[in-house]
């Protein structure tokens, strides 16, 4: 354990919160899967000044810190600590330019906090610099889900791409399959135009291929479930990620999955999924 933070390792933010103890946790592993050091970040607006506020402050990091050490036990990720000051959401936007991955909780129950949360992580998901993980307090690291495989969206943009790319590392990481989920952007059913739908497969087919050939390459170990739905992609997420252990998806995407996590689609998944989500950003 250490004070101070390791700038290219995993971040977690710690906020008191009930959500907290299994974002921590979560943090952990994947730490401990991508071999980096873990660090955990409190960051206290600037108004908590007062020597009450400075103890919470305190109390939260060293929580935070103490759930950590006690996941990670032996052979767990170098863990390190800081409590910073200013803005949340930018200031752990400003640590994403050089970290791994940024991970944040769904939700905070602390009255004090509950009015920042929710734009914390939407700010941070809107201006990382690295992929961030929003992990829900139901979510565990325990035996029961490690065989699930990981979902991810695929729509042929870049940041689907790049989310594919993390998708197949996570599963390799994990001895899993991946799931590839392309939701087309039109009817299905009696009153659907069979020409209509049967181009619409035919374009999805083809992105799917697209996206997932060189992944397949790189990791032929990783097994890989092609699967294409209509309308809804929030809804179809949201059904397929509960059969997973890790949902990942573009930050921008196009067509069925355009404005992910801008837009209807992004806050409802990152709202409602109790999988946690990797929000792949742009690496350009």
């Amino acid at each position: 354990m250490s004070e101070g933070i390791c700038a290219t390792g995993v971040i977690v933010g710690a906020d008191g919160s009930p959500a907290a103890t299994a974002t921590v946790r979560w943090a952990v592993a994947e730490a401990r899967m991508r071999r980096l050091p873990l660090g955990v970040v409190h960051v206290a607006t600037d108004d908590e000044d007062d020597v009450e506020a400075d103890r919470v402050a305190d109390a939260i990091l060293a929580g935070a810190v103490d759930v950590a050490g006690e996941e990670a036990g032996d052979d767990g990720p170098e863990i390190g600590s800081a409590r910073l000051t200013g803005h949340p959401a930018a200031t752990l936007a400003d640590l994403s330019r050089t970290a791994a991955m940024m991970v944040l909780g769904r939700h905070g129950d602390i009255p004090r906090m509950q009015r920042m949360l929710g734009s914390v992580c939407t700010g941070v998901l809107h201006h990382a610099h690295c992929p961030v993980a929003v992990v829900h307090a139901d979510s565990t690291v325990s035996a029961g889900p490690r065989r699930k495989p990981v979902l991810v969206g695929v729509d042929g943009s870049p940041c689907s791409v790049r989310a594919a790319e993390i998708a197949f590392e996570e599963a390799a990481w994990r001895g899993v399959g991946v799931v590839a989920l392309y939701v087309c952007d039109g009817p299905e059913g009696p009153s659907a135009n069979r020409a209509e739908v049967a181009a619409l497969q035919a374009e999805a087919e083809y992105q799917l291929d697209t996206a997932l050939a060189p992944l397949c390459a790189r990791h032929p170990d990783v097994g890989v479930h092609r699967l294409i739905r209509f309308e809804s992609a929030a809804r179809q997420l949201l059904i397929q990620g509960e059969r997973a252990q890790l949902v990942v998806v573009g930050s921008h995407g196009r067509g069925a999955l355009a404005g992910m996590l801008l837009g209807s689609v992004s806050t409802a998944v990152a709202r409602d999924m109790r999988t946690p989500v990797i929000v792949a950003r742009r690496t350009n």
